[in-house]
């Protein structure tokens, strides 16, 4: 026997104004606008996916068809935009055994867990029902009769946060009651992502350390990160035992958390209406991804640059994992967006089992043989003068001749990293 509709509703704050609900049953979820968001024309943009700035016909036709793409998913999944908040393997695990029921351990209950504190400056919370308006009943059920026993999920874990991304790690706040790296207390967000080693082993993160400070060198914009002994984390004494007391975790401050309060961010997969699981989709979405920075970054032309900058540097390090949920925008403004520091830096091609996973191992074929000619026909195809991407890359290039030999030879960074990346500067395409 089919178990009866019980539609769930959580709530959706956006800079602590409530932007609408989420809405699930049966299966299929969809975002329903609350109406002074509607009403707003100088409203935040939660996603570019929903609402595009200075296209208020565009936005309304997309808010109003409740069967979009970028509001609307079925068979269990959240919109784009709030699939892109949830996290992967060990941490989305995590999450879904703080729930007491089965049916809330599913992403809109998983997404509820962590609803106080997630990527950007949004927030999901379990809704009032006496406040649902008559929109939010019907459209937030297809129409469903107005009988139907409607209900919230579980509320947000204490300490509980989403982090994107399949590598296992914990969001922290930097200070707590004298204390250093501890879980935030309930009503405050994580400041610091602490990216987890192996039991005794930190190499992956010196990997990540190392190709950051890199970056850095070849002019990417990147987050600030240090490696740092797991004894350092409070809270979490049995973490800190398996993994080992000296063992280092990559501490990874968080640009979406500023001194007025969270700054509002979303990934590329978010932006573009995609899953996360399209989020190697290849070369023509990230021509997309070009032509929103050009048309509307509040930097313009120099998030452009550094679009450029950041790809050659995935290049010439060896990161083959590059894909578009490596890149995301702030809306330091609430509105408008502007290319977010980098994040993930790794040299995939030095991982042991590398050649395992055949995408990163093709990814990796068509970096080795990129030209000069291949930047420029993603400028080409955005709409973007070729110059600017060929002296991008060609800057970024020579930046990593100069710097990077002499730097790894005095960083600590495994023999398969070192060589890895010099192999790289020596031999690659892109790099003659």
């Amino acid at each position: 026997m089919n178990e009866p509709l019980a539609p769930r509703y959580l709530e959706v704050w956006l800079h602590g104004h409530h932007a609408g609900w989420l809405c699930e049953a049966g299966r299929a979820t969809r975002f329903v606008a609350a109406e002074p968001y509607l009403a707003n024309m100088q409203r935040p943009t939660i996603s570019l996916s929903m609402t595009v700035p200075k296209e208020e016909k565009l936005t309304q036709e997309t808010l109003a068809n409740r069967f979009d793409p970028a509001v609307y998913r079925e068979r269990g999944e959240l919109p784009p935009f709030f699939a892109g908040l949830l996290p992967e393997g060990a941490l989305r695990r995590r999450l879904a055994a703080t729930r007491k029921h089965q049916r809330d351990m599913d992403d809109f209950g998983v997404l509820a867990s962590a609803g106080e504190d997630l990527p950007g400056a949004v927030k999901v919370i379990p809704a009032n029902l006496n406040k649902l308006t008559a929109a939010a009943r019907t459209y937030g059920v297809t129409g469903g009769a107005d009988n139907l026993e409607i209900c919230v999920p579980e509320e947000a874990a204490e300490g509980a946060a989403s982090l994107s991304g399949v590598q296992d790690k914990i969001a922290l706040s930097h200070a707590r009651n004298g204390k250093r790296f501890c879980l935030p207390v309930r009503g405050t967000l994580s400041d610091l992502i602490a990216k987890l080693p192996l039991a005794g082993d930190d190499s992956q993160v010196l990997n990540e350390y190392t190709c950051m400070q890199l970056a850095a060198m070849a002019g990417v914009n990147v987050a600030h990160c240090r490696p740092l002994p797991m004894h350092e984390i409070g809270d979490h004494p049995e973490l800190v035992n398996a993994l080992g007391p000296d063992t280092r975790f990559l501490a990874v401050d968080r640009f979406d958390r500023g001194p007025g309060g969270p700054v509002h961010m979303e990934d590329a997969c978010q932006l573009l209406t995609m899953m996360p699981s399209q989020k190697y989709a290849g070369a023509a979405q990230f021509v997309k991804l070009v032509q929103v920075l050009n048309r509307f970054s509040s930097r313009g032309i120099e998030d452009v640059r550094q679009f450029f900058i950041r790809q050659a540097v995935n290049t010439l390090i060896g990161n083959s994992d590059a894909h578009l949920k490596n890149f995301s925008v702030l809306f330091t403004d609430g509105i408008m967006p502007e290319l977010s520091p980098a994040y993930d830096i790794v040299c995939v091609a030095a991982l042991t089992g590398f050649r395992g996973f055949a995408t990163n191992v093709a990814i990796d074929k068509l970096q080795r043989e990129e030209t000069l000619d291949a930047y420029a026909a993603i400028a080409r195809r955005a709409g973007i003068s070729e110059r600017i991407a060929r002296a991008a890359v060609k800057q970024t290039v020579s930046l990593a001749k100069e710097h990077w030999p002499k730097a790894l030879r005095e960083m600590e960074v495994g023999d398969a990293v070192r060589t890895q990346i010099l192999d790289r500067l020596a031999t690659l395409p892109l790099a003659r």
